[in-house]
């Protein structure tokens, strides 16, 4: 059984051309055989002599030629017609009528509604003199038809009987629903077939959509025409050669960052003997200053570098904004919660409020102040921090998420306060929630700063108790 199916895929194309090719071609088979199979079922099966609108055109063509005929020529004419048409019987006529009683009117006259008797008068093509010659009286073994008496305008006269039109009506319905089926059909087939095809590049697109944020959430095909396995194989080759310099990357970055504290601490402790007030003044700062960028490419690699299988738990956004709010109170900032609404999502505490505090302290550091508020949207849920500072000019605005940029190009180490990586791990954080990070300006002056979550749930207001347990949680995180 799989050898036999092995060798049936082998007749399959595995090109793509192919395959479309392959799929045209047994539509167009298929619909043919239907086509064909509806017309044997459904055709008419029938010999022209018994066929009724047959006979009644070969009588009137014998008709015709009695009429034109000699009489002393028309009875040999008569005897070699019934000899060559043995269905219509027909026989010399003496023109007697049959006596129908006067009940029986209708019965004569039912011969002119009679669909061959119609069709033998068009035949003829001028008039003629038409009896119902059973029409007083039907023989018991007479077969279905009507025998008419016939008198021509020439003299001719004869018998002959003119058959019943017994066919069945056309079978429209029949015909309809085959046709109906039969695109119904093609059209299944055709999508099921383009589905299949197109399933490969489906995958392939999803996977490559989500390279970059979940890595390995979504497996590459394996199966399917040969230029899609061939893709996916090069796309599964380049995702692994960017996951390794991805993770050397950290690994570097880890790695320096956490070897330069030990030589940092032990510079600070040698500075401490400079006799100079002002050398050890600005070696401290420079000291200072060095243990702030090794602490900020730290924090990189941990908060821009979300692992792919850390939990994401339910997280009341009101508490967490609330929080941070309070901690940069208690240190005497101006920050300050505007708006707030208690609106629960999927996230990782830690992380988020890590974002918000970034968030905070560059609106404290660059506008004096800030201002937090949670909406609803109708993606989500926001978070917005703005403040009143110079804000960020359109030109700069995407540089300012990636990392190392600061917004004031003008001003170097000695008396910068910042490395440029809030931004970007805000950025990395919000994407890793599969959110979205925006920056506008406000008017006359300042800058909100905004987070975008999916909301999870609808917008309810929890139970007391579920609001402080999630502040507790978050305080505690």
């Amino acid at each position: 059984m799989k050898a036999r199916r092995n060798r049936l895929r082998a007749l399959v194309p595995s090109s793509v051309a192919g395959q479309i090719a392959l799929l045209i071609v047994a539509a167009v088979v298929l619909a043919h055989a239907m086509a064909t199979l509806a017309f044997f079922t459904l055709r008419e099966p029938w010999r022209p002599d018994d066929h009724p609108g047959v006979a009644a055109t070969r009588l009137a063509t014998v008709t015709r030629l009695l009429d034109g005929a000699s009489p002393a020529d028309r009875p040999a004419l008569l005897a070699n017609a019934a000899r060559m048409l043995p269905t219509l019987k027909i026989e010399p006529w003496n023109g007697e009528n049959p006596d129908v009683p006067s009940s029986e009117d209708a019965v004569r006259d039912r011969i002119g509604d009679h669909s061959m008797v119609q069709r033998l008068r068009d035949g003829f093509g001028r008039h003629l003199t038409l009896v119902d010659l059973w029409a007083a009286h039907r023989p018991a073994d007479a077969s279905s038809g009507v025998r008419v008496g016939i008198e021509t305008p020439g003299g001719a006269r004869l018998s002959a009987l003119v058959p019943d039109d017994d066919r069945p009506p056309m079978r429209q319905g029949a015909i309809i629903f085959t046709f109906v089926f039969l695109a119904v059909a093609v059209s299944l087939i055709s999508l099921w077939a383009t589905r299949a095809l197109t399933a490969p590049l489906a995958r392939l697109a999803e996977a490559a959509d989500v390279f970059g944020t979940r890595m390995n959430l979504v497996d590459l095909p394996e199966n399917g025409p040969r230029e899609v396995v061939t893709l996916s194989r090069a796309l599964d080759r380049m995702r692994a050669r960017v996951r390794r310099l991805v993770d050397d990357r950290t690994q570097m970055l880890a790695a320096i960052s956490h070897d330069l504290r030990t030589p940092i601490t032990r510079l600070r402790l040698r500075a401490e003997f400079i006799e100079d007030d002002h050398a050890r003044t600005m070696t401290l700062r420079d000291l200072d200053q060095m243990n702030g960028l090794v602490e900020a490419a730290l924090s990189f690699v941990r908060d821009g570098q979300t692992p792919d299988g850390s939990a994401k738990t339910l997280v009341d956004l009101a508490s967490v904004v609330q929080t941070v709010a309070d901690e940069f109170a208690d240190i005497g900032a101006d920050v300050r919660v505007a708006e707030t609404r208690h609106l629960l999502v999927q996230a990782r505490p830690d992380e988020l409020q890590r974002a918000i505090v970034n968030l905070v302290d560059n609106a404290v550091k660059y506008g004096g102040s800030a201002r937090l508020s949670v909406t609803q949207t109708e993606q989500g849920v926001a978070v917005d921090v703005s403040d009143d500072g110079p804000g960020i000019p359109d030109s700069e605005r995407d540089a300012m998420l990636q990392p190392f940029v600061r917004g004031d190009r003008a001003r170097n180490l000695d008396t910068a306060s910042g490395f440029g990586l809030g931004l970007s791990i805000v950025l990395a954080i919000v994407e890793s929630h599969e959110g979205r990070f925006t920056l506008r300006n406000r008017a006359p002056r300042g800058l909100t700063a905004r987070i975008e979550l999916p909301r999870t749930l609808a917008a309810t207001v929890p139970p007391a108790s579920a609001v402080l347990d999630a502040g507790h949680r978050v305080a505690a995180e």
